[in-house]
């Protein structure tokens, strides 16, 4: 832990929130645990609004920790892939949790737009 505990509060539940608190770390996790094993590029997209060196140092940092592991498959390319360890999985419970609180609270997302083919038009 970077700051020492304090003394009346679970020393667990502020390594847990010394992992959560840091921006980004919270995202990586519910996006590996959701959509599995994935490639440096496949987190990128899905966290588009984090910049490259922020998701790789949350990366390494979440590796570091134990919650992430990084594979390296060899071969022509290279290929490096992230996901959760054991430990890492158990963030399972802690997203359901808070996603159920956050329903007590957070404003419901808006609906997404569907996307549909456009028909041609008439006469072209």
């Amino acid at each position: 832990m970077k700051h020492p505990p304090t003394r009346h509060l679970c020393p667990y539940f502020q390594a847990a929130m010394e992992v959560l608190s840091r921006p980004w770390n919270g995202l990586i996790m519910a996006t590996l645990h959701t959509h599995g094993p994935q490639r440096y590029s496949e987190l990128r997209a899905r966290l588009d609004a984090m910049g490259d060196r922020m998701l790789s140092v949350r990366l390494k940092e979440l590796e570091e920790r134990g919650l992430v592991l990084r594979r390296v498959r060899q071969g022509p390319p290279v290929r490096v892939a992230y996901e959760l360890s054991e430990v890492g999985r158990g963030f399972r419970d802690v997203a359901m949790a808070l996603s159920g609180w956050g329903r007590g609270f957070a404003p419901p997302p808006a609906k997404r737009a569907r996307r549909t083919a456009k028909a041609p038009r008439p006469g072209a």
